[in-house]
């Protein structure tokens, strides 16, 4: 192992950032006014997978179409060897309340197979690893509001290690209506929708070919002054006059956005939940989506907090075209 391996650059080679419209592109987003209504995927699935997934769920389909747009995103053909994390905070809802409607009174008593069957959290891995041909390591992390962070935290130390030289990593979650039920799983607030959707990195150590960078994932204990935090972090990661963009997760509050924008005037604070609403691994979309063509180079800091009060930095680099 290279003496230097943990502190090896990761380097981003494709990313694809899917919404709760159906939408992967950014002329497709669109602003949310209020909770998505639910969202038909069958003709994307069709579209971007090449096949239809008879009794997939929407889970998985969210995860199939999403990691194959960033697979189709990258400039060769994926490696077989290349290790998957999946970060996802509320996993199969949908078909978990099937089941359960299922086999509790007044139900039959006995659970459909295929909804028995696609409740288990590990699917839609399974689906992206089976789809994308990737035959390595495949991980589903859930660690509610810090799924995806996680999972990336995870996928760049074992790059860094040299355990793999590149890595697909995603985060998924959906929605379930009514909103008062769905609110029984998340904290939002009344004027936050409830979003869904997924986000895609493909991770390598290989300089070559690569569209961004990722810097760090940093955990900040409960109770850290982010002032002094975000200033320790971009002192280690900003290039001198680099631009610099602020991505507050769904668990910020506005006003805290507005004081960490005051404190540093450079700050342009990007609000990306208006596109894909609140839902656990919403970071995953937010970050994937600032490589949506055409890309403005730059520094991006996503900044999330889980109901606990631990903090997670991460900062990306979206490299000049």
């Amino acid at each position: 192992m290279h003496k230097n391996s943990y502190s090896r650059p990761v380097y981003i080679h494709a990313a694809a950032a899917l919404g709760p419209h159906g939408d992967s592109t950014r002329s497709e987003r669109r602003v949310l006014h209020g909770d998505p209504p639910p969202l038909e995927l069958k003709e994307l699935v069709k579209t971007i997978v090449g096949a239809p997934l008879r009794q997939a769920s929407h889970l998985v389909e969210l995860a199939a179409i999403g990691s194959q747009l960033c697979l189709k995103r990258l400039p060769y053909a994926v490696p077989e060897n290349t290790a998957l994390y999946l970060g996802t905070g509320l996993a199969e809802v949908r078909k978990n309340e099937a089941v359960f409607r299922q086999v509790m009174p007044p139900g039959p008593g006995m659970a459909s197979p295929f909804d028995f069957i696609n409740a288990a959290n590990n699917m839609a891995a399974f689906y992206v690893a089976k789809l994308g041909g990737l035959r390595a390591r495949n991980l589903t992390v859930t660690q509610a509001e810090l799924s995806f962070e996680w999972a990336l935290h995870l996928a760049a130390a074992d790059l860094r290690s040299g355990e793999y030289r590149q890595a697909l990593v995603g985060g998924v979650d959906e929605n379930s209506h009514p909103r008062a039920n769905h609110l029984r799983r998340i904290t939002l607030r009344p004027d936050q929708p409830m979003g869904e959707g997924c986000g895609w990195l493909v991770l390598s150590v290989a300089a070559e070919q690569a569209c961004g960078e990722l810097l760090e994932v940093r955990h900040l204990a409960r109770g850290t002054d982010l002032v002094p935090a975000l200033h320790a972090a971009l002192a280690a990661w900003r290039r001198p006059d680099e631009p610099l963009t602020l991505l507050p997760g769904f668990c910020i509050e506005p006003a805290e956005s507005a004081r960490l924008a005051q404190a540093l005037p450079e700050l342009q604070v990007q609000d990306y939940l208006t596109l894909c609403g609140g839902f656990h691994s919403a970071a995953a979309f937010g970050l994937a989506a600032v490589f949506d063509a055409p890309a403005a180079a730059g520094l991006y800091v996503h900044l999330n907090r889980d109901l606990t009060g631990h903090v997670m930095l991460t900062g990306v680099r979206v490299l000049p075209p």
